[in-house]
């Protein structure tokens, strides 16, 4: 990345962490007019940063942007917002043989955990494109050192270069690779839970259904944050929510033409897990959506066929928060919030979990 673009992410990041900790009163002045949907109003935190996306300055590749420096940007701006996170948690950087070739991996540990213990495969979000280990390092350290568990985060194939299933394939395969050789992660393999945000979302419960049909060990627990679902795009929180609130419809089908190039794909359960007719055997679930999120609607479809399903399940609606809270807990308090509670239900999910 060109030296005048690395700091001008540097510049962008500092200034996010600054206006998005300001006083509350203060920030609302600065966020300006509320948008009401039916009755309701994102956070200043979410206002603020809807306004400031106006005039972000990384590139789009949505809008003919460098879809290379896309991700050296988004790379960079994650790993400034994860910065300072948990400074006690350990990381060990390795890698892990992919049906593809070999891929990243990153091993995260608090202070002081015994091993074996509690442990949760992580895949991050990106829209199938875009995210790295280093997008969701804050996301990743926060959930170690909360929840009290060792965290794999997971690097898998990205589109436009690997399209579908190759995600799909890399999260079924990274879950049964890490349960297979948990004694070298410190893991109690009875005690394994899988997660992840957005697209990681969805490869997370990819990995469960797939051991619900006894594809691989079943994980303890699933964490599900802010997760696509549903490839068709037809909720109507894709026609609400989608323009103006950070995920735009566009960037979304943007995003769903490079990993899902052939419409056929679009209702296949391994990209869309709304449809997975799997539902007997999954593990206690949480489903994490927020009120102004396009993808609201199908995470909350899919938390309601889980619970008429009988499968254990906790869904927590952030009511004025926007997608992608995940990679935002480094700067934004109300994203922070969300994540701790995302961490509280994971440790008492595991300790609640037959092998604890």
């Amino acid at each position: 990345m060109l030296n005048g673009r690395v700091l001008l992410v540097r510049v962008v990041m500092t200034g996010l962490r600054w206006l998005l900790n300001l006083p509350s009163p203060v920030l609302r002045v600065l966020a300006g007019r509320p948008i009401v949907v039916d009755g309701r109003q994102p956070v200043p935190t979410a206002r603020m940063l809807m306004r400031v996306s106006r005039f972000a300055p990384f590139d789009a590749p949505h809008q003919n942007g460098s879809l290379a420096r896309a991700r050296q940007e988004l790379n960079l701006a994650g790993a400034l917002a994860g910065a300072g996170i948990c400074p006690g948690v350990r990381t060990r950087d390795s890698s892990w043989p992919g049906p593809g070739g070999p891929l990243p991996l990153r091993l995260y540990e608090p202070a002081g955990l015994p091993a074996p213990g509690p442990a949760i495969v992580y895949f991050h979000g990106g829209g199938f494109v875009l995210g790295s280990l280093d997008t969701h390092e804050g996301a990743c350290r926060l959930l170690a050192e909360e929840a009290g568990v060792r965290v794999v985060s997971i690097g898998y194939r990205l589109a436009p270069e690997h399209p579908f299933p190759a995600a799909a394939a890399d999260a079924v395969a990274a879950f049964a690779h890490v349960s297979s050789h948990a004694p070298e992660f410190g893991i109690d393999p009875a005690r394994l839970a899988v997660g992840g945000d957005s697209s990681g979302g969805n490869l997370a419960a990819v990995v469960a259904h797939a051991a619900a049909r006894g594809e691989l060990p079943r994980p303890a627990f699933s964490l599900l944050l802010t997760p696509a679902t549903d490839a068709l795009g037809s909720s109507e929180s894709h026609r609400r929510f989608g323009t103006g609130f950070r995920l735009d419809r566009d960037e979304w089908a943007w995003y769903r033409a490079q990993y899902l190039r052939d419409p056929a794909h679009y209702a296949d359960p391994r990209a869309s897990v709304l449809y997975d007719d799997q539902l007997s055997g999954l593990p206690p679930t949480y489903v994490a959506t927020c009120g102004f999120d396009l993808l609201r609607d199908e995470g909350e479809a899919y938390a309601l066929r889980l619970a008429s399903a009988g499968v254990p399940l906790v869904h927590r609606r952030h009511e004025g928060q926007l997608h992608g809270f995940a990679n935002r807990v480094g700067i934004d308090p109300d994203a922070r919030a969300a994540m701790l509670h995302a961490a509280g239900v994971l440790r008492a999910g595991l300790a609640l979990s037959p092998g604890a």
